[in-house]
Order: C-alpha cells, then structure tokens, then sequence
C-alpha cells in the first residue's frame, strides 16, 4: 500500500501533468523539478541566520543557522540522482532540518550530470567537507 502523501504528491503531478523525470532530457527535469517542488512545499520557515557563500574554487554553498552560538555541522548533499536539484529547490528542507535538529546545515550546490561526469559530483563533495572543517570556527 502506498503511503497517503506519496499518494497525494503523484495525484498532484498527474493533476498538474507533470511528466516522468526519466521522459526528460536533464534541463527539461529540472526546471519540472523545481516547478514541482515549488507548488509542493509550504512557505520556508525563518532561520536566525541564511548566508550563500563559496568554497575557494567557487562550489556555491548555503549556510542555515537556525540560533546563534557554537552549533554542530551537518552538510547536506541535496537530491535528485546527482542530475537534478540545487540549493534553491532544497532550501525548504534544509530549513526546517536546521531548525528541528539545532544544527546548522551547509547545503552543497555540487555539479550535476550529465554536464559534468562522474565522479565530479563526489569531488565537490569532499572538497565541501574539508573546507567546512578548514572554516569550522568562522561557521560557527
């Protein structure tokens, strides 16, 4: 049996005529995607501190702090088979896993497919790792 949101969020892209991501080529998937999860989402909760910031080579990240002082890390790798999805599409989630755990959340832009092969998603994420552990203390 299928889950009662699963089952809502289909019905919705059936009502909304979304088409099967694997029917579409990889911008046409995500600009559905975004679509999608725009008319899905509720309004982003506020965070006490929302900061887009890069890494030295450029990788965007997104920083939530959801109170002020010295709060534990958690990066987030976004959805979306390492083809789709971005901060702005994640940035619900992100908040909310911010404000529910007390953590502050780096959200990681990483390269997606197929423009950019493998393994350069996985690049991006270690490299986002170890400079959020090289820039711990300014994070906060």
């Amino acid at each position: 049996m299928l889950d009662p949101q699963a089952r809502a969020l289909l019905d919705l892209m059936i009502d909304k005529r979304v088409p099967p991501v694997h029917t579409l080529q990889p911008a046409e998937a995500r600009r559905f995607y975004a679509e999608r999860r725009a008319f899905t989402q509720p309004e982003p909760p506020a965070v006490a501190e929302l900061r887009d910031l890069a890494t030295d080579a450029g990788l965007a990240l997104r920083l939530y702090r959801p109170a002020e002082g010295v709060l534990a890390l958690l990066v987030y790798f976004h959805g979306g088979g390492w083809t789709i999805g971005d901060l702005d599409t994640h940035d619900v989630v992100c908040r909310t896993l911010a404000l529910a755990s007390g953590c502050a959340v780096l959200s990681v832009d990483y390269r997606l497919a197929p423009e950019h092969r493998f393994p350069a998603a996985v690049d991006d994420a270690v490299a986002a790792v170890r400079w959020a552990r090289r820039e711990a203390v300014a994070l906060g």
